[in-house]
């Protein structure tokens, strides 16, 4: 075994611009199995330790200011040599500008009871106003700038990546690198040094071709992204065809009917060379004239569909691999579809029993026990290992099209689990972060996200973009010009952690607000993992000074 030294001095990096809480050390050197990094910034302090190779060390875990001092040892056995000068690292093209730098508050962290110890998130910001009214500047600031974040269960900001267009959905694969959704539609796959290792496009999505994409032969990708056990992709796009006599009023959806064109959603799976190898069509298993409240706005017609009608508006798509299913949540359905991946047919349909036809009535979940309420404009089903359905419910209008709604202040969001019995073809209600008034943190209108974490018994609730507290003047309808539109009203997001056995017990409290309500700040789902880095590289990552631990240190100096 050769004797432990350093071979040269070594080297601190920066990472790319785009993600500035990044770096790369190079330590050259003899005879090591282990290499230790001791980081110090602020008042905070952590411990690196990788196993020993050739190429540079990834540093993750910085801070978004102060300088940082790195101190290197490398290690074989009980043998530690350290050297002897520490490195600095100053950080260099983090944000500045509170347009760009997404203002994190915590309010509340008991790590000692939380899941995981970081959380990837998709952070989005947008100027106040309907989409209709947005100047082409504004929607630039819109649609031009997204952010992927990396908070620890203190709720500090420990990694970025920044963007260039308006990010959707995140999911971390199983190589430990990110995928994210974008509203280009594009995904792309991010490794954690910020570099982009494959991106797939719509090759007929209105932006053209993306050079050094691959092309997926669909019109869109977006929403939540989802990765299978055969490590294909499960994504929602969107296409649209020529309606006869379509609602053309959601009030009187029965009296006023118009011809338009209508967009609907396929669900698709596809592989990493963009072959799609599965698809269900939407058009092809529901009925067309069944609407929802919101299908008259605007979201597709900046989105490639101009003046197109709001159909479905798929928003979340996952795999469960116990029987070879899919689900899909269709938020203007205000349902979530069990679908059977071999034959493409609906198992049952989770959602309010009003207006479906007669071939689907069969399929409608009967909902047992209480307390128990529907879901309304619900967002990213998620299946845990028991096969409950865990997603964020916006609670919006509590009604479909033509009926009477809730009013906004009166409606609350919340994240909810539900059991199907798909033997007996009912659902109970299982688990909710609201239950009462006294329970009810925010009210959003649209996205959202919901995790179990069946170790700890917790649950993470993402509150995307939440209104004003004590307001009964939010209107809903963006047609209407009598009320200020929620698109209209200072916004923020809300991460929430719950102890489930006790929801009043709150773990993790954290927002994204502008103090000057200025910019509305919009976090569209969330990952929690217990390592920033991937589980295949062997890094701890410990939340303290471990070099203590080394039986034995010899000194050096360069």
């Amino acid at each position: 075994m050769s004797e432990l030294s350093f071979a040269a001095e070594p080297e601190l990096v920066h990472g790319p611009k785009e993600a500035p809480l990044v770096a790369e050390l190079r330590v050259p050197s003899r005879g090591a199995s282990r290499i230790r990094v001791r980081v110090e910034q602020q008042d905070d302090v952590w411990t690196l330790t990788f196993p020993a190779q050739d190429g540079p060390y990834l540093i993750l875990g910085f801070h978004p200011t102060g300088d940082a001092r790195l101190t290197v040892q490398i290690c074989d056995g009980e043998a530690a040599l350290t050297w002897g000068d520490t490195l600095v690292h100053e950080l260099r093209d983090v944000p500045s500008s509170p347009l760009e730098m997404p203002p994190l508050l915590t309010h509340e962290a008991r790590p000692d009871r939380m899941a995981g110890r970081f959380t990837f998130l998709t952070v989005r910001r947008r100027a106040s106003g309907r989409i209709r009214d947005m100047t082409p500047a504004q929607r630039r600031f819109l649609t031009g700038w997204g952010m992927l974040v990396a908070i620890d269960n203190l709720g500090r900001m420990r990694w970025m990546r920044k963007l260039s267009k308006r990010a959707a959905g995140i999911e971390r694969l199983a190589n430990g690198n990110i995928f994210v959704h974008d509203t280009d539609s594009c995904s792309r796959e991010i490794d954690l040094a910020g570099n982009t290792v494959c991106a797939w496009y719509a090759a007929e999505r209105p932006q053209g071709r993306l050079e050094g994409g691959i092309p997926v032969p669909v019109r869109s990708l977006h929403h939540q992204p989802h990765q299978m056990p055969n490590g294909n992709f499960l994504a929602l796009s969107a296409h649209s065809r020529p309606v006869k006599n379509w609602p053309a009023s959601v009030h009187e959806p029965e009296k006023h009917k118009a011809d338009r064109e209508i967009v609907g959603d396929m669900v698709v799976e596809f592989t990493s060379e963009g072959e799609v190898v599965w698809s269900w069509d939407s058009f092809n298993h529901l009925d067309i004239y069944r609407i929802g409240y919101d299908a008259l706005d605007a979201y597709w017609h900046v989105r490639g569909f101009p003046n197109a009608g709001d159909w479905t508006h798929g928003n979340g798509v996952t795999y469960d691999p116990r029987d070879d299913s899919v689900l899909v949540s269709l938020r203007l359905q205000d349902c979530i579809l069990k679908i059977d991946r071999p034959t493409g047919e609906i198992v049952w349909i989770l959602g309010d029993h009003t207006d479906w036809p007669p071939h689907l009535r069969s399929k409608l979940l009967a909902p047992v026990g209480q307390p128990f309420r529907w879901p309304w404009h619900m967002h990213n089903p998620r299946i845990t290992s028991e096969g409950t359905i865990v997603l964020f419910d916006n609670g919006i209008y509590g009604a479909r099209p033509g009926r009477e709604r809730i009013p906004f202040h009166k409606s609350f969001s919340r994240g909810v689990e539900y059991r199907v019995d798909q033997e007996r073809m009912t659902v109970e209600q299982v688990w909710s972060s609201a239950l009462t008034d006294d329970d009810i943190k925010e009210r959003t209108w649209a996205m959202g996200d919901a995790h179990r974490f069946e170790e700890t018994d917790t649950a993470m609730v993402i509150h995307s973009i939440c209104m004003p507290h004590g307001r009964d003047d939010i209107g809903m309808d963006e047609e209407d010009r009598t009320q200020r539109n929620v698109a209209e009203f200072p916004s923020y997001a809300r991460i929430l952690e719950y102890d489930r056995s006790d929801i009043t017990g709150i773990l993790f409290d954290l927002t994204v607000r502008d103090p000057n309500e200025i910019i509305q700040w919009e976090v569209f789902s969330g990952v929690r993992v217990k390592n920033l880095y991937p589980e295949h590289l062997g890094v701890d990552f410990d939340f303290g000074d471990s070099l203590e631990t080394a039986p034995r240190t010899v000194e050096t100096t360069s």
